[in-house]
């Protein structure tokens, strides 16, 4: 079960995420509500839920034909399945505790596919920043993609060490924000800066000290992704 949520929590957040993501409420059916207790009951985290929804809208909206929208939660099944191959594969192999090989196999596969589809939007953020003129972004980026084919080659050679993959991605992800800060005009970080206190200061006011940073600095850090066009380079997010 997931630990250290209200009971609707976990229904709530995802329902909240799928609408968004759709770009237009509506309710979801008894078998949608089924679902997500199918993926509670399984153990399956939030974040990985969230990640799987996000790469399914993603894939969608790069090929399907405007207007047409993804209608139910169970589009989003087969890659939340992959998902939580990937994360208990490396969970178990942290722990000390491999995985069958079938399952292995199985979640280095979806490894896999989660670093080609961040390697595509990696190349297509270099496109935006090259025609931007932010050439300091266009090199990290460039770095950075080749850098997922590197990861994305050992898995597929068999020479994939599970252990600290995601540190690497956040790392590399580190990167890139600090590139992309650095390449935006100074109007235009300096908006940014100045934006998370007036959208965020009703609920600002209610937060610890640390919890203000944190969320300011999370509030930037989207800003500038949506700025630059930049994914986020997580396995879970």
């Amino acid at each position: 079960m997931i630990q250290d949520e209200a009971p609707d929590e976990y229904y709530r957040t995802i329902e909240e995420e799928f609408a968004r993501r759709r770009g237009a409420s509506m309710l979801l059916s008894p078998r949608d509500w089924g679902l997500i207790g199918e993926w509670k009951a399984a153990g399956i985290p939030l974040r990985v839920v969230l990640q799987g929804i996000h790469n399914v809208f993603d894939a969608f909206e790069r090929r399907a034909l405007k207007g047409r929208r993804i209608n139910s939660l169970s589009y989003c099944r087969q890659e939340i399945a992959s998902l939580h191959d990937v994360y208990r594969t490396l969970h178990a192999v942290e722990a000390g505790r491999p995985e069958a090989a079938g399952t292995e196999r199985a979640g280095n596969a979806a490894v896999t596919r989660h670093l080609g589809r961040l390697y595509r939007s990696v190349r297509a953020a270099m496109a935006t920043a090259s025609e931007a003129g932010r050439e300091p972004l266009v090199g990290c980026l460039a770095r950075v993609a080749a850098a997922l084919k590197r990861l994305r080659r050992d898995i597929k050679s068999g020479a994939f060490e599970p252990q600290g993959l995601e540190d690497q991605l956040r790392r590399l992800d580190d990167e890139v924000l600090a590139a992309a800060r650095a390449s935006l005009p100074p109007e235009t970080l300096a908006r940014i800066e100045a934006g998370p206190g007036i959208a965020l200061r009703p609920a600002l006011g209610r937060m610890t000290p640390e919890a203000r940073d944190r969320t300011r600095r999370f509030h930037q850090e989207r800003l500038i992704r949506e700025a630059c066009v930049l994914p986020r380079l997580t396995l879970f997010d």
